[in-house]
């Protein structure tokens, strides 16, 4: 039997402790989950990503592997074209977008600012570029 200065489960000091347990194993629980299925699933669903392959796969092996007739090899060279201007298209949009951001953010800012936000987000210079390296 318990006494009065033993702790017990409805003691709040046990009750937070497990529930901190509890929660700490939730948390590893998902950033290994998540981890996990980074490395082990597919990115993109498979059909999105089978006109791009097609693009890096060549036109003319397309040609030898499928015996594609000249009408089919126009129409996919067609698509492929097209799909490579939209593609292009939607990266000159984001870059558009990022740079109006950047651009916005850096009229709050005062000089100081300016330089090391400047420092933190631009590109590393590469080794051997730039200075007639």
């Amino acid at each position: 039997m318990l006494h009065h200065s033993e702790p017990g489960w409805s003691n709040p000091r046990v009750l937070i402790i497990f529930a901190l347990i509890f929660l700490c194993g939730i948390a590893f629980g998902s950033a290994l989950t998540r981890s996990y299925l980074h490395r082990h699933m597919p990115a993109r669903d498979p059909h999105e990503a089978s006109i791009e392959s097609a693009g890096h796969f060549g036109l003319e092996k397309l040609k030898t592997e499928l015996d594609l007739t000249p009408e089919q090899l126009q129409f996919i060279t067609q698509e492929l074209d097209d799909y490579r201007k939209y593609y292009q298209n939607i990266e000159d949009e984001r870059l558009d977008v990022a740079e109006h951001g950047k651009q916005r953010i850096l009229n709050r800012l005062n000089d100081q600012q300016k330089r090391k936000f400047n420092d933190l987000f631009s590109p590393p210079m590469r080794a051997g570029s730039g200075n007639g390296q």
